[in-house]
């Protein structure tokens, strides 16, 4: 229980899935999100997945689920999956800032086994509607999490950070999760 408050005062983070298609990108942000993460409201199934059900699904794929990652003390084992047109997500953070803050995600990340069909995949990760990060896994490499992107003081000047996040064109389902998102004022290892 202590985790989870933590996790709600360390960040604000609102979810939301898109409906339409991929050039949504191009229309403007909307100024309310729809839904509120913590709450689940209005979340389908398999908006959500927790570390034994995203295992499970592994082990038939012949993969292996890195877990949740412990970083600031955040380590509910619970996932919000990245549907194929994308999520939307909202960290607020004091727009008095003037220095560089850094977003953190832990993402899901399988690490395929001798047997397992690992296709190559890719997921853009925007902030305030420019892209700002790549992340790629395969066979042969992957990203290491959590994932680091730094963000200056003018590419959130009224306080409000909206990432997004798209897989590549050609996936389909839901293969990439957020476990965490979470701001800092320096990165991991200066703290």
């Amino acid at each position: 229980m202590l985790q989870l408050k933590l996790k709600f005062f360390l960040l604000t983070a609102i979810f939301f899935s898109f409906s339409a298609p991929k050039d949504v990108r191009a229309e403007p942000l909307p100024l309310v999100p729809i839904q509120a993460f913590g709450g689940e409201e209005g979340l389908i199934p398999e908006d959500m997945a927790s570390f034994p059900e995203l295992k499970t699904w592994a082990l038939y794929q012949f993969y292996e689920l890195e877990p949740d990652n412990p970083a600031m003390g955040i380590q509910d084992y619970l996932c919000r999956m990245v549907p194929e047109t994308g999520l939307r997500f909202l960290l607020e953070k004091s727009p008095k800032n003037r220095s560089t803050v850094y977003l953190y995600l832990d993402m899901t990340r399988y690490i395929p086994g001798k047997k397992a069909k690992f296709k190559s995949r890719k997921l853009e990760i925007y902030i305030n509607r420019r892209k700002k990060k790549e992340i790629y896994t395969s066979r042969e490499k992957s990203f290491s999490n959590p994932v680091e992107i730094p963000i200056e003081p003018n590419e959130f000047s009224d306080g409000k950070i909206y990432v997004e996040l798209f897989p590549s064109t050609s996936e389909a389902g839901r293969f990439w999760g957020v476990w965490d998102a979470f701001i800092l004022e320096n990165p991991i290892g200066k703290n």
